[in-house]
């Protein structure tokens, strides 16, 4: 059953602790703050705040009338920074907690996966575990979460290859989650990606790719079980790390092009490993394929990498800004042609889709110097690009923020500096500069709108996206987050959390904020205490 939901008031006992009336010994939890860090989550219709000190979640809903509903959500005890994270469909929350370390008594609380989800949020899932862990992965399909041990965990012995899969979209059993430890060749994990579904000989199948310090692994997320696939880098005195990977699935109906491609830290090698038919050992093993990795020099270091398809078929992009390239390797042949660009561009992002184009579309922007690009790959003979249009700016971008539908053909660039962004329209290659030193940015669900704060000042700022028009703010107090969520009556509202008294917030109108229809709601911290 789903817990009661609340107008946002100040219970009796809230009161009394507030004043001091209470008899007896009040229970820390009454005069505990909120930590200066707890997190601010944003879900679909609801906004979750972390209270780690009396461990649970507060979870917030807007009416109507822009007042508060409020409710509570249990959770474990010692919730790691790296523990908190939203499924990137917005519509979950996950919690890892450590519990007590040590356990000393029966009644001392162990680890836990914490799965909070429905309307309003509750704990739908918990997933015990028998060793406390500090770091959570999130697959990008919003079905698996990793766990793993970190360098700051406190237990006496932690194995770093150890990985704890669950599977969010079942039930807690005695297989998930599941436990499977790393084939170690002394490097341990660094970072983990997931596939999107690859048609493999053995059929459809999701990989994990770990990432160490001298290799990749490959875990096939259908069934763990399954011994990974370790594809060596290293051999004898020379360490080759990688640096990042790039996945492709060949073409449509062919089980047999799936390849993985690495970029490696400081060697002028690209890997690409085809993910074929397993024979000898591999057959034997019951292995879903079988890896054989290809090198080809791309003349430098590569800073990024990208499958893109052209009318020459697929071709493996990769940056090199050292020679302000772009090189085109064909992935079947290792056959590589270069194209020179008078800027150095060290990232590449595709954009296509959202650019509405025939021919595939890559959008170059550089954290090196100020640069925007635009890459169009009609061909690949000869010529080896259709198009491309270079354009400076007057900072280095430090990220590229995308926008739903349906202004999906607009990205938000966002100066490495933190002092200016701007608003692209990939349509018209139009870029609209804005000013805003040490802006935070958080791009509305619904596409209409991004919104600019800055933690140590009490402005904020709608932006308008279909126009690029701002509109400023100026609240009661300092802007620590903001949720733009979906109201219970279907219109939008802005929460703009305070940290102040506990936890402040601000509710405006997300569709036309004004601080003459904005309400107040102090003293959430006390809300929903048990």
């Amino acid at each position: 059953m789903s817990p009661p939901r609340h107008r946002s008031h100040l219970s009796l006992g809230a009161l009394a602790a507030l004043l001091g009336l209470a008899c007896g010994e009040q229970d820390p939890v009454w005069t505990q703050r909120l930590p200066g860090d707890a997190p601010l989550l944003a879900l679909q219709s609801a906004a979750v705040v972390i209270d780690a000190t009396a461990e649970r979640a507060l979870v917030l809903q807007a009416e109507a009338d822009l007042s508060l509903s409020t409710s509570s959500a249990p959770l474990g005890r010692n919730i790691p920074p790296s523990g908190v994270a939203v499924t990137p469909d917005r519509s979950q929350v996950v919690v890892l907690s450590r519990g007590d370390v040590p356990r000393r008594t029966p009644r001392d609380q162990g680890p836990a996966l914490h799965l909070l989800g429905g309307d309003p949020p509750s704990v739908q899932r918990r997933y015990e575990l028998s060793d406390p862990l500090s770091t959570l992965t999130l697959d990008p399909a919003s079905r698996y979460a990793v766990l793993s041990a970190s360098s700051n965990d406190s237990s006496f012995v932690s194995n770093p290859n150890e990985l704890i899969i669950a599977d969010l979209t079942a039930a807690p059993s005695a297989t998930n989650p599941i436990s499977f430890t790393l084939r170690s060749f002394g490097g341990r994990p660094q970072r983990l990606d997931f596939t999107a579904p690859l048609e493999l000989p053995t059929g459809p199948r999701r990989l994990l790719v770990a990432q160490t310090d001298r290799d990749i692994a490959l875990l096939d997320l259908e069934d763990p079980t399954r011994s990974e696939i370790t594809v060596r880098l290293t051999s004898g005195t020379t360490r080759l790390r990688p640096a990042g990977i790039a996945v492709s699935d060949g073409e449509p109906g062919n089980n047999q092009d799936a390849r993985i491609a690495i970029r490696l830290a400081d060697d002028p090698d690209v890997v690409i490993v085809d993910l074929l038919a397993p024979t000898g050992d591999a057959a034997a093993s019951n292995a879903p394929f079988r890896p054989v990795p290809n090198i080809v020099g791309v003349g430098g270091i590569a800073s990024d990498l990208a499958f893109v398809r052209t009318d020459g078929g697929l071709r493996l992009a990769a940056l090199v800004p050292s020679t302000r390239a772009v090189v085109l390797i064909d992935p079947a042949t290792g056959t590589t042609s270069s194209l020179e660009l008078s800027l150095s561009f060290d990232r590449i992002t595709l954009v296509t889709q959202e650019a509405q184009q025939a021919d595939e579309t890559a959008l170059l922007w550089s954290t090196i110097e100020g640069a925007v690009g635009f890459l169009s790959l009609g061909k690949t003979t000869g010529k080896p690009y259709k198009s491309v249009e270079e354009l400076p700016l007057a900072e280095p971008i430090g990220a590229v923020l995308p926008v739903p539908a349906p202004f999906a053909h607009r990205k938000i660039l966002v100066s490495r500096s933190g002092t200016s962004f701007y608003v692209l329209d990939l349509l018209t290659r139009a870029l609209a500069p804005l000013s805003a030193s040490g802006a935070q940015l958080s791009v509305s669900p619904d596409g209409q709108r991004a919104w600019a704060f800055q933690p140590t000042r009490s402005d904020l700022a709608a932006i308008e996206l279909d126009r690029v028009h701002p509109k400023n703010l100026l609240l009661p107090h300092r802007v620590a987050g903001v949720a733009d969520i979906t109201r219970r009556d279907g219109g939008r509202a802005l929460i703009a959390f305070h940290r102040v008294g506990g936890l402040t917030a601000t509710i405006l109108d997300a569709t036309a904020p004004s601080l003459f229809t904005s309400r107040e709601q102090a003293a959430l911290s006390l809300e929903e205490l048990p």
